[in-house]
């Protein structure tokens, strides 16, 4: 029985690291030299990019694309994957469909701000990130277009 036990966990990671089977997700979306950031209502009510967890049988781009419009109002389209970070979470590079928020954002968000470099370098300085040590400011270099490679090969962890 064993063996069948490993071989099941072997095929379910298998298809977790595929392109794009079920995930958590969010986008990075810029527009410009902003950046699109939410403000959560619960975990410190910290900063972070739209996103969250899948429903478990969708593509993490349509998670993504869902929890983009779910918290911040924002229709998107999905772009490239930016990077995979802390237990799977996928980023990807998002375009906006149109420059207007179509609804308010849900229950788990206070603010929804573009925030230009220095905002985000504030923000930081202050601790007001929810992963500040890492993906904050990967969001900066992304946004500045600074070292995009280097964080696909130093963030991916599966």
């Amino acid at each position: 029985m064993l063996p069948v036990l490993v071989l099941s966990f072997i095929v379910a990671a298998g298809a977790t690291a595929t392109a794009d089977g079920p995930s958590h997700a969010g986008c990075f979306v810029s527009n410009g030299t902003t950046m699109l950031a939410i403000k959560l209502t619960y975990d410190g009510n910290l900063f972070d990019i739209p996103g969250g967890c899948t429903d478990g049988r969708e593509p993490a781009t349509r998670t993504a694309e869902r929890e983009t419009f779910e918290e911040s109002g924002y229709e998107v389209s999905i772009g490239e994957l930016l990077a995979t970070v802390r237990g799977g979470f996928r980023i990807y590079k998002c375009y906006l469909k149109d420059s207007v928020p179509h609804k308010n954002p849900d229950h788990e968000v206070s603010q929804v701000r573009w925030m230009d470099a220095s905002e985000i370098e504030g923000h930081l300085q202050h601790h007001e990130w929810r992963f500040q040590d890492d993906q904050a400011c990967m969001y900066l270099d992304f946004l500045l277009g600074r070292n995009h490679n280097d964080h696909n090969r130093r963030l991916l962890i599966v």
